[in-house]
């Protein structure tokens, strides 16, 4: 569905779904995530059925969840941002008659901007610790990172501010066109289909999908930046040309399996939750917008009607109670 044309109702709103959403999400997708980082890392071919058995081997299950503290502490502001950037963005791109200003492509081009606010404030330095906690502990017999603080903390003194903002050209290109396509897609999808919790999931996990297998490349080259050897590489360019010299050109889509397990399950999780959380808010975060609409002539809207206006652009805009 387009955005609806009207000004963003209430921007805490959406920070507040976003983030609960964004931190349940990375608990359970975690697991996919960490497979598919040290698959794109590992220059061998063993895949991501090699990382699976060589993690329990090594580690056992718990070694999956290596990395997860810096995915946890940048998860609930990061799809905070998403979220409330896009809800932002989606009621300013409106024409002088209130309708989207890029008709249906409106979705897809306040995604863009949603995750490129994203990527600039918490994704590039949150990805580039955790792909740095996850390599060293995959490469080194000894970790040399006791933790997440310590290995933050190693990572600046030593590289400086810019140490965790390696690979932020590649990480913004990613979050972008991923975001957009997710919004764009999933807003695609004739409204009906995502008025329920299941339909909104199912909805998010198509769109997630589609923005991995068009995008998995990018997402390769950006793991590589960031990743302990990432100082080797002088662009993004530099590290595509060198990955497909070396690796060759299949090489762009290591670790897709687990990534498009992950983001399918982390579009379906965010974007259904997100708005189960907005319709929980509305009952008992009441703003001047919801009285508004509801006292609007022709238009019975309580809050304790049969019915309740979910204030969102991401997902349906009237859903039964």
């Amino acid at each position: 569905m387009a955005p609806t044309g009207n000004k963003p109702k209430h921007a805490g709103k959406a920070i507040v779904a976003g983030g609960v959403s964004g931190a349940i999400e990375i608990c359970c997708t975690y697991p996919l995530e960490f497979t598919k980082t040290v698959s794109q890392l590992d220059k061998g071919g063993g895949g991501a059925m090699g990382v699976i058995r060589n993690t329990l081997k090594t580690s056992g299950p718990l070694g999956f969840y290596r990395g997860l503290s810096s995915m946890v502490y940048f998860a609930t502001p990061k799809a905070a941002i998403r979220f409330s950037a896009f809800e932002q963005a989606s009621g300013a791109l409106v024409g002088s008659d209130g309708k989207p200003m890029f008709g249906s492509m409106t979705s897809f081009v306040a995604g863009l901007i949603a995750g490129t606010m994203e990527a600039i404030v918490v994704t590039t330095p949150q990805e580039t610790i955790k792909i740095k906690l996850i390599d060293d502990a995959f490469k080194r017999e000894v970790p040399r990172f006791n933790g997440f603080f310590h290995g933050v903390s190693t990572i600046i003194r030593e590289e400086g501010f810019a140490g965790v903002y390696q690979g932020v050209a590649p990480t913004i290109i990613k979050v972008a066109t991923a975001q957009g396509t997710r919004f764009g897609v999933f807003h695609y999808i004739p409204p009906e289909y995502r008025k329920s919790a299941i339909g909104a999931a199912a909805s998010g996990a198509f769109a997630g999908g589609v923005s991995v297998l068009l995008f998995q490349g990018i997402d390769v080259i950006k793991s590589r930046m960031q990743g302990l050897e990432g100082s080797k590489y002088t662009s993004s360019m530099h590290c595509l040309t060198d990955l497909v010299k070396n690796e060759g050109v299949l090489a762009l889509y290591k670790g897709v399996g687990p990534r498009l397990s992950r983001v399918c399950c982390e579009v379906a999780i965010t974007m259904s939750l997100y708005g189960e959380v907005v319709k929980l808010l509305n009952k008992y975060w009441i703003t001047e917008d919801q009285k508004a609409a509801g006292s609007a002539p022709g238009r019975s809207r309580s809050i304790g009607s049969t019915q309740h206006v979910l204030r969102s652009s991401s997902v349906a805009t009237e859903i039964d109670k």
